[in-house]
């Protein structure tokens, strides 16, 4: 799962890419090449790897550029409460 720069997601519109997912997406490619392995292109053999990349700010833009899976989890559940500060809770000796 990759998770890119914020700024990066709120810059990107319909006329620039995110920068993080090309970057992901053309590593990607590369792998799939140097393995041998059948990406998009149809070339090789056995199955091409996936993109896990975007979240709910940014998921529209990182399935336009290739990602197989991404993380909506606010845009279903709703965002989070804040984290408190963790305590440690001392056990009591039975």
């Amino acid at each position: 799962m990759t998770i890119g720069a914020l700024a990066r997601s709120q810059a990107t519109t319909l006329e620039n890419e995110n920068e993080d997912f090309l970057c992901l997406r053309e590593t990607r490619d590369r792998i799939e090449k140097e393995l041998g392995l059948s990406g998009g292109d149809g070339e090789g053999e056995g199955e091409g790897l996936e993109l896990s990349m975007g979240m709910t700010q940014d998921y529209e833009g990182a399935i336009k550029m290739g990602s197989d899976q991404v993380r909506v989890g606010a845009e279903i559940f709703g965002s989070r409460p804040p984290k408190l500060e963790a305590k440690v809770v001392e056990r009591e000796e039975s």
